[in-house]
């Protein structure tokens, strides 16, 4: 039992001074307090020196996570290390154990809250009580193994970690890159100048083979591009026009930036997912549903524009709605409707729509309205698209309740989805393949007869099906991604979340030590 046990004359001294520093400190944190209150405020660093060394270790190493040491006072550590006073020596006992907490936490959930940096990040991180971390201080404590678990179990975490090393190591060896100059647009056939860089660009990115001083675009070049073009997300056209020259020019700086985002979102995320889940990657334009651990559907979408952008959150699908009646927002109404409505008198008619008196189902002619009288500030009404083929969300949403007002829906736009920056809706998420995944979503619900959901499809009647099992829906963005062979994938932010993410970070001076 701790209270039978014989101290030393120096062990008691540090016990007191321990004592001493957490019953007098305002700052301390409770559950530390409490961990060594309920130890006898017997010090744990001090009586595992081999454990110190090692954890010390890690800290100075958590650059290679993508974490800040600065955040770990590691110069006040050595100073008080070299001490040996009982009051420095207490003094170190509580940091070591601070820091503990610290980089334990900021390893599993991350080190910025997302909630601090917009409205349209809206991930609230799961936290789990100080307590679990500080009752792994004990004998049996394996350093290493601690931490490595710790980490985040998704398998990219690594890769990005590798990745981070990877470009460190371009940039400290000042490896020199390639810079193709985009004057030109360059395709298969044509002989220029440029080809040359092109080519050794592609060599450099471990994609293309011959280095010689040819200045033809030849086929076995153009294949590269392509292949470039599709790891980069973009139209694998094989033509090098400005898209294509900004993803071969991204420097190593904004790739660190990025790679760097991208491990603290994976710390946010750092839970299981389950086995059955939506996935939604807004900067690659792709969902995904995965059932029973299996990918059952993906495909291409179409998110928000930057000034109407699609938030981050999660939330449970619960229904899906076919021939969808859309109440048009009151955004929308009045900053592009109002205007179209006062210039053409029969676009509500040409587009089946219908004026309502706000929060009523009391219908308006508009042509027995002066419109022209209404403002952005007055306008009184509310407008609905009724089903069918002009209606803006097609034949089928899909729900998940949200404050963000955010859901997923068919579209009559199809021809967006062949562009590769797919940023043009409104906030919500267009699918190019929605009756697929109505199909893959609702034959495994023993609550829902599909052939009701073919019936419903094939009438103008609005019809609701109710999910047996509520599935959760993760709407992410990671513009740092990997294929299914492992090859790195870096997306455009366009929306600059990355820039907010590393900024926030940079106040922990992230630049100065990664």
């Amino acid at each position: 039992m701790l209270c039978s046990k014989i101290y030393s004359n120096e062990q008691k001294n540090l016990i007191s001074e321990i004592r001493n520093l957490l019953e007098f400190s305002n700052t301390i944190d409770a559950s530390i307090k409490s961990y060594y209150s309920k130890n006898l405020y017997q010090p744990f660093w001090q009586n595992n020196k081999i454990k110190t060394n090692e954890f010390i270790n890690v800290l100075k190493n958590a650059h290679q996570e993508g974490i800040p040491i600065a955040r770990y006072g590691l110069k006040d550590i050595e100073k008080l290390a070299s001490s040996s006073e009982f009051n420095d020596l207490a003094k170190l006992e509580v940091i070591l154990t601070e820091k503990f907490l610290l980089y334990s936490q900021d390893l599993s959930v991350g080190i910025v809250d997302p909630l601090s940096l917009s409205s349209f990040i809206d991930i609230k991180r799961e936290i789990p009580p100080s307590e679990n971390f500080l009752n792994n201080l004990n004998d049996y404590l394996d350093i290493k193994n601690y931490f490595e678990n710790l980490r985040p179990n998704n398998p990219d975490y690594l890769k990005l970690m590798k990745e981070l090393a990877n470009l460190k190591e371009i940039k400290s060896k000042k490896i020199k890159i390639t810079s193709v100059p985009n004057d030109i647009t360059l395709e298969v056939g044509m002989s220029h100048p440029n080809v040359i860089p092109l080519r050794q660009r592609l060599f450099e990115l471990n994609i293309h083979q011959d280095t010689s001083n040819s200045e033809t675009f030849d086929k076995e070049l153009l294949k590269s591009v392509m292949l470039f073009q599709e790891y980069s997300g973009l139209d694998s056209d094989g033509v090098v026009g400005k898209k294509t020259y900004q993803a071969l020019n991204l420097s190593i700086d904004t790739k660190l930036m990025q790679v760097l985002v991208n491990l603290e979102r994976l710390r946010w995320l750092n839970f299981n997912f389950g086995k059955d889940y939506i996935l939604i990657n807004q900067a690659n334009y792709e969902a995904k549903y995965v059932s029973n651990n299996n990918i059952l559907w993906q495909s291409k979408v179409v998110i928000g524009l930057p000034d109407y952008q699609t938030a981050e959150f999660f939330d449970q699908m619960t229904h899906v709605i076919v021939n969808p009646t859309w109440h048009v927002p009151k955004s929308i109404a009045v900053d592009e409707y109002l205007p179209k409505i006062q210039e053409d008198p029969e676009f509500l008619i040409n587009n089946d729509m219908l004026l309502f008196v706000r929060g009523t189902n009391k219908t308006i002619d508009p042509n027995l309205i002066d419109m022209s009288v209404f403002t952005v500030d007055n306008f009184p009404f509310e407008i609905k698209q009724n089903p069918g083929d002009l209606n803006a969300l097609g034949q089928v949403k899909f729900m998940f309740p949200n404050k963000h007002s955010i859901y997923m829906h068919d579209t009559p736009m199809k021809k967006l989805f062949s562009k590769d920056l797919r940023a043009f809706s409104h906030g919500c998420v267009r699918l190019a393949r929605p009756f697929e995944f109505a199909n893959a979503l609702l034959s495994g619900d023993e609550n829902v007869d599909y052939s009701k959901f073919y019936s419903a499809l094939n009438s103008s009647e609005e019809t609701r099906f109710n999910l047996e099992n509520y599935i959760p829906v993760y709407m992410s963005y990671r513009t740092v991604i990997f294929d299914d062979f492992g090859t790195i994938n870096y997306r455009p932010d366009i929306y600059g979340r990355d820039a907010l993410i590393y900024l926030s970070l940079f106040s922990y001076e992230i630049n100065k030590n990664a």
